[in-house]
């Protein structure tokens, strides 16, 4: 896909929150004691944040191609 600056940068940001969140879940499977309930719902608001951009640069990207 051709992408402009501003959209890699925004790709790439929710691909890190992405990595973020599977990180503590992955923490959350493997480190019993380990109580980080608020740290994944924290990185949650953070990925469904990128999403939400990235299926408006998705959109604009698709009707731009109309």
């Amino acid at each position: 896909m051709n992408l402009t600056d501003p959209e890699r940068h925004i790709f790439l940001k929710c691909a890190e929150e992405l990595s973020e969140l599977s990180s503590e879940l992955l923490q959350a499977v493997n480190k019993k004691k380990k109580e980080n309930f608020s740290k994944i719902t924290s990185e949650i608001k953070d990925v469904e944040n990128r999403l939400q951009s990235v299926k408006e640069t998705l959109f604009i990207k698709f009707k731009e191609t109309q």
